[in-house]
């Protein structure tokens, strides 16, 4: 504590004067908002002596709150919670939908449903996060952006709207089967952060990866997994970086199928198990998390806002993998995928950090 010296009143006792007592509680506060070797430990600075801490620069927490009881209702109860492959044609309202081969088209889709279960392109709804208002972060040398998910996988499933009405045959069916290549873990989604430093507006296309964000430079192993470019065509593992991305696999086990061979052995998250017989049980949450750090600030970017996105199916082989594009049908000789991902709540954590000695400028 400082040391100050104050007008004593006792033990005289004699009259007090106004200005005596206004002039002792001057220097108690003037001494006590000092930072000097009388109220500063020896180890340093106490954190109590600053209005506001000075390494986190903003944090925000978001969820979606869409809750569904499992068991209660069908993937079909709501719309905007399903998350159609790229490979299933048409045009479903409500839902998220997209060709193969369309012009323009990103292969991916933002995570916007609401607590109504609804696709939602508002800020703050979905996992939309506006950054401090719309005035955004002006983003300096050696922050750290952090940036944690977490996301309700509620159902895989084969929603029947494509030329196989229901689908002649279900993606599990085909497990281990010669013919179809398909195995376990070969087929996966991603689910991952973007960032706005375009605009205000909050535009679904403003969002890209850290480095097409223009804060970010990736001197390793490539640019961050971004299925807008991937497109259709295969992609070596090493020409992508995926460390800042979940994997939600289609099929997590195997197991015998009761000796009826037809190698519907897969298992995996199935709201209507009693026509699949492949549920592995209820939802399952998703996590994620990376660490973004700013090293571009010319010219200088500003964070308007964070955003989840989750990828269509994406295939495995030996080298690289790809986004699927086939439906799931031997007999017609096509051996992809057409399931869609039902997704619930999903929650969103953004911290932006100082560096510990602070920012500089290049």
């Amino acid at each position: 504590m400082s040391n100050f010296n104050l007008k004593q009143f006792y033990p005289a006792n004699g009259v007090i004067s106004s200005t005596d007592v206004n002039q002792n509680n001057t220097d108690i506060t003037t001494a006590t908002s000092d930072i000097n070797g009388d109220n500063v430990r020896i180890e340093g600075l106490e954190m109590k002596n600053f209005k506001e801490n000075p390494h986190i620069i903003f944090f925000k927490r978001q969820d979606n709150q869409a809750y569904e009881t499992w068991g209660s209702a069908t993937p079909a109860s709501h719309n905007g919670w399903i998350y159609n492959a790229f490979s299933i044609p048409g045009i479903f309202a409500g839902q998220h939908y997209s060709q193969i081969g369309t012009p323009n088209v990103d292969y991916e889709y933002p995570i916007n449903h609401d607590n109504l279960f609804a696709i939602n392109t508002n800020a703050n709804k979905g996992t939309k996060m506006q950054v401090n208002s719309t005035t955004g972060i002006p983003l300096e040398f050696d922050q750290k952006i952090l940036v944690q998910w977490n996301v309700n996988v509620f159902d895989i499933y084969h929603n029947g709207t494509n030329t196989f009405s229901p689908p002649a045959v279900y993606i599990s069916h085909l497990a281990d089967n010669a013919l179809s290549g398909i195995g376990i873990g070969e087929y996966m989604w991603y689910i991952y952060p973007k960032f706005n430093t375009v605009s205000a507006a909050l535009l679904d296309d403003d969002f890209k990866t850290a480095n097409a964000s223009g804060f970010y430079q990736d001197l390793g192993a490539g640019e961050y997994f971004d299925p807008s470019v991937l497109g259709t065509s295969q992609v070596a593992f090493n020409a992508r970086r995926f460390d800042h991305a979940s994997v939600v696999p289609i099929h997590f086990i195997t197991a015998t199928d009761g000796g009826n061979n037809n190698s519907n052995a897969a298992k995996y998250f199935s709201y209507d198990k009693l026509v699949q017989r492949n549920t592995i049980g209820g939802p399952s949450q998703i996590h994620g998390q990376h660490m973004f750090e700013v090293n571009i600030v010319n010219p200088g970017k500003t964070l308007y806002g964070v955003q989840l996105f989750i990828s269509g199916p994406h295939r495995l082989n030996t080298t690289g993998q790809f986004l699927e594009d086939q439906i799931t049908n031997p007999p017609g000789g096509a051996y992809g995928v057409d399931v869609s991902i039902i997704l619930e709540r999903a929650a969103l954590d953004v911290v932006i950090y100082s560096d510990a000695t602070g920012t500089r400028s290049a």
